[in-house]
């Protein structure tokens, strides 16, 4: 259901509005017994009055998980999902939504082989229903290779498609043979094909794959230069769109940005069938100095349309220590780079009219030693979920506007299990939700942007220190157009709460 929420972009960011934050109601539902488990993931199929939830043990081999089906904020049914985990057999059961129908994902490895199949699940009695179809099934060869069949999927814009890119097992000196499926809403396989990349298996990564709606299949790829043709200052990696048919390999294309580097980008398909990339370039390919947007023609992969913005200094300072601030304008005076670095590129959201929104995030992990006075030695590994950064993209492919929403968030040894935010798209507004301390509190607090980049925010839930409560924003997830759910985790129980946007 997640890519559906993107039609929602129709109207957003394309009139103008003052920012205000969203009327959210919060209800709560029923506390969860259910010490050491953790929900992972939150799927919907198109009623509002119901949702399901992915409900596993915190043990990384071993424990229990549960599809769990709520009605209103009550579970109504759950199903065991039986993975195995034991020396020489590792099976694991997945759960994927696609167009309001659950399948069950079974990917099985042992000694000899590593395979994947799908399944269909009744949404009333959390049953697995049909036939058990095979995805792909590898014969693992002895020795030692380099990949042992890996895979990466997507969904298309209105989940009409789904595409599966697979790696077959080889050694890290071959050349990287694929296979790519691409099937139907019902998954129904609509074409195959198997074929060989041109590039070195150890020096190329399938960074995504992408599907339309009428079966077009793009691998975005990065391609590193041989160490010995690398020179200190030159770029030495590349990306290239490879297009892939019925027929195989149909052709590949390099994607530049002439003097800048690509730091990080993301590919995506327009509603018109364009192809359309996003993400942060740099001028010495150290630091992400600006964004960049790309419209290319899917027939030829002409540039259309192309668009470069630098981020400004009060941009780049806005929210620093005084001190930092004065050091970073020190340094873009003396014309050194100050660039934004730790950027995680969050989402690429493609608007019906032709636009896009960019998300990014500041995401920093960090590991310190320290010694005491009898020699103990002890490692703390640091996590920093920071500022959100925020791209709009008009239909003609100019960025008018990079805003950042400032947020600080430092944890140690935990990794970063209440940190980073979750976004939900509400009529002409972005709703960011994050957690804030303010004292010995732990606060969920909503920022709201409208379609000027002015922000507005409150705070959404505080969570009292006895209750020892705190929402996890990696578990939440919005489930209609203006409702999402809220998961929270307790000392003693955990709770679901649903939050309507008026």
């Amino acid at each position: 259901m997640k890519t559906k929420f993107a039609v929602l972009l129709t109207m957003l960011f394309a009139i103008s509005s003052m920012a205000q934050v969203d009327d959210m109601n919060v209800t709560w539902g029923e506390k969860i017994q259910a010490r050491k488990k953790l929900v992972t993931d939150i799927l919907y199929t198109g009623n509002s009055s119901e949702f399901y939830a992915i409900n596993s043990s915190v043990k990384m081999f071993g424990g229990e998980k549960y599809l769990e089906k709520y009605e209103g904020l009550s579970k109504s049914n759950e199903k065991e999902l039986e993975n195995e985990y034991r020396r020489g057999i590792y099976s694991l059961i997945n759960i994927l939504e696609l167009n309001d129908n659950l399948y069950a994902l079974n990917s099985v490895k042992t000694k000899e082989k590593k395979s994947l199949s799908v399944q269909g699940i009744d949404q009333n009695s959390l049953q697995f229903s049909g036939s058990k179809d095979m995805i792909y099934n590898f014969k693992l060869t002895k020795g030692r290779n380099y990949s042992n069949g890996e895979y990466v999927s997507s969904i298309s814009q209105k989940e009409e498609k789904i595409v599966y890119a697979i790696e077959h097992p080889g050694n890290r000196e071959s050349k990287a043979i694929m296979t790519v499926k691409v099937f139907d809403d019902n998954f129904e396989l609509q074409w195959k094909s198997k074929f060989t990349l041109p590039y070195d298996r150890g020096l190329s990564n399938i960074e995504s794959v992408n599907v339309s709606d009428d079966g077009k299949v793009y691998l975005l790829t990065q391609v590193w230069k041989e160490k010995k043709e690398r020179e200190r200052k030159e770029r030495n990696y590349d990306y290239y769109i490879n297009v892939v048919t019925e027929d195989g390999l149909e052709s590949k294309h390099k994607l530049e940005l002439k003097d800048n580097y690509i730091r990080e980008l993301k590919l995506n398909i327009a509603s018109n069938g364009d192809l359309i990339c996003g993400g942060f370039y740099s001028k010495e390919g150290f630091r992400s100095d600006g964004v960049f947007f790309m419209q290319l023609d899917a027939s030829d992969f002409t540039i259309e349309q192309e668009s470069l913005k630098e981020f400004g200094l009060d941009f780049l300072t806005d929210g620093m220590s005084d001190r930092k601030a004065a050091k970073t304008k020190k340094r873009a005076n003396k014309g050194k780079g100050v660039g934004l670095a730790n950027v995680d590129f969050r989402d690429f959201i493609v608007k019906e009219d032709g636009g896009a929104v960019l998300v990014g995030e500041y995401v920093r992990i960090y590991t310190t030693t320290s010694t005491d006075a009898n020699g103990n030695t002890t490692t703390t590994t640091h996590y920093n979920y920071d500022d959100i950064y925020v791209i709009n993209i008009n239909p003609e492919g100019g960025i008018e506007w990079a805003e950042k929403i400032q947020k600080y968030q430092h944890t140690a040894n935990d990794g970063g299990f209440y940190s980073s935010f979750f976004m939900s798209i509400n009529d002409d507004n972005l709703n960011f939700m994050f957690n804030v301390r303010e004292g010995r509190e732990m606060i969920l607090h909503a920022v709201s942007m409208d379609g000027n980049g002015k922000q507005n925010s409150r705070d959404l839930i505080s969570i009292n220190k006895k209750e020892r409560i705190r929402i996890r924003p990696k578990s939440c997830e919005q489930i209609s157009d203006f409702e999402f759910i809220l998961f929270a985790i307790g000392k003693k129980y955990n709770q679901f709460a649903r939050v309507t946007v008026d």
